[in-house]
């Protein structure tokens, strides 16, 4: 969305090795940049364009994902440069790990650092949402050796087997933005299917959204409160919601997760008073939010919000009308 500039350079990078993979589909979510003219550009590149006027990540890797008709997917964000041997990383892991492969995950640099630290690197995730991301093999092995934790990617370096995604539902578009990836990772372990790492690192510049201006200052305070409520509800205590336990934890994770990252921004950009407020509102909100849809998930009533999401998409194939 409004990166126009960057796509242009990813699929630049992507013209150098297209033969390697045999579809590209490209979802766009709304914008007001060039991201059109770059698309026509590169159209030798693209299989498909799909249009949604949504503003959310899981509805758009649910967009590609009917679009496309090959076993392996691999999702790559606008915002990330592949090495040449990128899809190869990917389709060798698969095959390595077999038929019960249902993701492979591969590590993130950060790029807008001097330094270029790791973002994600054999990262595992608990029940709860809390996040371990950059880990050494024996340590990833010490926390998948526990019950409550299991492996986890980033999606800007992750491959899916097709068939299992199908299987078992698809992205939860309740997640708009963040853990919709640690969403499915649980859901794919729950259906029997394995994650594997691999060491394939993509370089990450990461650039500002609707969802933050820079990597500390996030506007999403509202779908992070509410994600992590909701995750929490549906795959860390389903039966006993109101525990003291449980609450301790969860609280303790809103306000790390949330409050103080919040307040930081007082320090760190030196925003004021009153934006913090708000941001600390919609935090708040997404709490509640999230809390009703998490109680909702295991009620035998509860609803998909994937129908209406798809009414409000538009999928198209260049050279012809939507």
């Amino acid at each position: 969305m409004d990166r126009g500039c960057f796509l242009r350079r990813v699929l630049s990078t992507i013209a150098d090795w297209r033969s390697s993979f045999q579809e590209l589909i490209v979802v766009v979510g709304p914008t007001q940049d060039d991201t059109e003219f770059v698309l026509l550009e590169n159209k030798h590149l693209i299989d498909h364009v799909i249009v949604t006027t949504l503003k959310n990540v899981s509805v758009a890797r649910n967009l590609g994902l009917r679009a496309a008709s090959q076993e392996l997917i691999l999702y790559l964000d606008d915002d990330v440069i592949p090495s040449a041997e990128w899809v190869e990383s990917h389709v060798k892991a698969h095959q390595e790990q077999g038929s019960r492969c249902g993701c492979v995950a591969g590590a993130v640099a950060d790029k807008t650092r001097p330094d270029a630290p790791l973002q994600f690197s054999r990262g595992v995730q608990s029940r709860l949402s809390e996040s371990r991301p950059v880990l050494s093999q024996p340590a990833e092995q010490r926390y998948l050796s526990k019950p409550h934790w299991f492996s986890g990617v980033m999606g800007a370096n992750a491959s899916y087997k097709r068939e299992a995604l199908m299987q078992i539902g698809n992205f939860d578009e309740f997640y708009e933005y963040l853990l919709e990836e640690t969403d499915i990772c649980l859901r794919l372990l729950n259906a029997g299917y394995t994650i594997h790492h691999t060491d394939s690192t993509v370089d990450h510049y990461v650039q500002p959204s609707h969802n933050r201006h820079d990597r500390r200052h996030l506007t999403c305070w509202y779908a992070l409160a509410k994600n992590t409520t909701y995750f929490a509800l549906k795959h860390g205590c389903q039966k006993c919601a109101y525990s003291p336990v449980f609450l301790a934890r969860l609280a303790s994770l809103l306000l790390y997760r949330c409050l103080l990252r919040i307040l930081r921004l007082k320090l760190t950009h030196r925003l004021p008073v009153a934006l913090l407020l708000q941001y600390m509102q919609e935090a708040i909100a997404g709490v509640g939010e999230g809390w009703k849809a998490g109680l909702q998930f295991h009620k035998p009533t509860s609803l998909s919000l994937s129908a209406s999401h798809r009414n409000e998409s538009i999928h198209r194939k260049f050279g012809q009308n939507p």
